[in-house]
């Protein structure tokens, strides 16, 4: 037996199976330690764009809402969360989108925030602000910059639904927004925002027929 464990491989073996044991415990706590709940991480996004806490309802969030599912749109993305947000506007409020779009490079995703700033009085949807919020695959994500996300910018999402003026990164289309070198990553993007502009369009063609 003595000369069993005098054995390097042996000895080599117990000390793995150690650190298997001790590094598995550690993370276990790490994972209790460093969990954020769902709420939590829904408040840290909005403070986020907002700089500051906001009043909210949740209109979707497949993470708070286990039995919840992604709003899909074909093959361009699909959208994970809508937020209402209470503003101080007088004749309005806030959609907050998480907003997932695919055909990437490498097939990869582009995750982001869309803030629309509704206007009640006017029935209006102005999305007017983009931000990053993850991807996946992309390895020129530094090539879209201020300028690619600053370009989304969109004061009647309804009429641009209606006309089909969705966001693409053809030169020669009104709502173009291309980035040279990263044209896939720059797709997964517009993919993102182009779901947002889906919801809206259709949400308000239903209200209309409904109305």
């Amino acid at each position: 037996m003595k000369k069993l464990f005098n054995n390097d491989w042996v000895r080599s073996i117990s000390v793995l199976l150690i650190l298997a044991v001790f590094l598995g415990g550690l993370l276990a706590v790490l994972s209790d330690v460093l969990y954020v709940a769902p709420e939590e991480r829904a408040e840290r996004a909005i403070k986020k764009i907002y700089g500051s806490t906001m009043k909210y309802e949740i209109e979707l969030d497949i993470d708070i809402d286990a039995d919840s599912q992604p709003i899909e749109y074909k093959e361009i993305g699909k959208i994970n969360k809508i937020y209402t947000i209470q503003t101080n506007g007088e004749n309005g409020y806030d959609m907050l989108f998480q907003s997932v779009g695919f055909n990437g490079y490498k097939g990869g995703t582009i995750t982001v925030w869309v803030k629309v700033s509704v206007n009640e009085t006017t029935s209006t949807y102005a999305i007017d602000k983009v931000l990053l919020e993850s991807y996946e695959k992309q390895t020129l994500m530094s090539k879209l910059g201020g300028d690619y996300y600053n370009n989304f910018c969109l004061t009647d999402v309804t009429t641009a639904y209606k006309n089909k003026e969705f966001f693409t990164t053809s030169k020669d289309q009104v709502n173009s927004n291309p980035v040279s070198g990263a044209t896939y990553s720059a797709t997964a993007g517009i993919n993102a925002v182009n779901c947002v502009i889906e919801y809206i369009g259709l949400t308000y063609e239903k209200g209309v027929q409904n109305g």
